[in-house]
């Protein structure tokens, strides 16, 4: 008797099953603990089987890197609604920015410092499209930094001629390297108030954008 071929919504839902697996993995042992290889042992399913939701390493990857896009743009979105002025949204998303990137060591460590295949490697491949939704995830986030920033700019009684998304950037960057210190311990060597020196320059990317 012929085996039943699975369903859309099936299918879809071992596929979450299975990056749930490979984020589970992924949390634990980082990014070199990570294979298609102990994804299936995981899961109990064949290399063969794996690989028909699955067809690459890539796919994963990039299935990866979405759902933690979002993860972080709900994130931030939850902080920014919490406040009530347009300083405080943007200061609760820096914290909550801050805050993703020291709770989730191993996922931001894929997200923003592996040297992997970005989005425009996958243009003309069979991964485009997966890539393209992956994309538009990270670009929220991109899209709600900015929009936070030109409200707060915007209600200044100065008039500005900074470019929110500059200045976006910039932040970003002042927050990552201090996150990336922080994470891999070279703080804690370098100073012996790690946690103080994550605070003041959360303060320093404030000023940035408020100055």
């Amino acid at each position: 008797m012929p085996k039943k071929t699975r369903s859309t919504a099936e299918v879809d839902a071992v596929r979450e099953k299975i990056l749930g697996c490979a984020f589970a993995i992924l949390v634990k042992n980082g990014y070199e603990g990570l294979s298609m290889a102990k994804v299936g042992a995981r899961m109990k399913m064949t290399a063969a089987n794996l690989y028909n939701y699955y067809a690459n390493k890539d796919e994963l990857l990039i299935a990866i890197h979405k759902k933690a896009y979002g993860m972080l743009h709900d994130q931030l979105r939850a902080a920014v609604q919490k406040a009530k002025t347009p300083l405080e949204r943007y200061r609760r998303m820096t914290q909550a920015f801050v805050a993703f990137g020291t709770q989730n060591v191993n996922i931001y460590d894929i997200m923003f410092n592996r040297r992997i295949r970005q989005h425009s490697d996958y243009v003309g491949t069979p991964q485009e499209a997966l890539s393209d939704e992956e994309f538009r995830s990270s670009l929220k986030v991109r899209s709600l930094a900015v929009k936070v920033i030109r409200e707060y700019r915007a209600s200044l009684s100065v008039t500005s001629s900074a470019d929110p998304e500059f200045l976006a950037i910039q932040a970003t960057s002042l927050l990552h390297g201090i996150i990336s210190l922080y994470n891999s311990g070279v703080l804690g060597e370098i100073t012996a108030d790690p946690g103080g020196v994550l605070d003041k320059i959360v303060e320093n990317a404030m000023r940035i954008v408020t100055d």
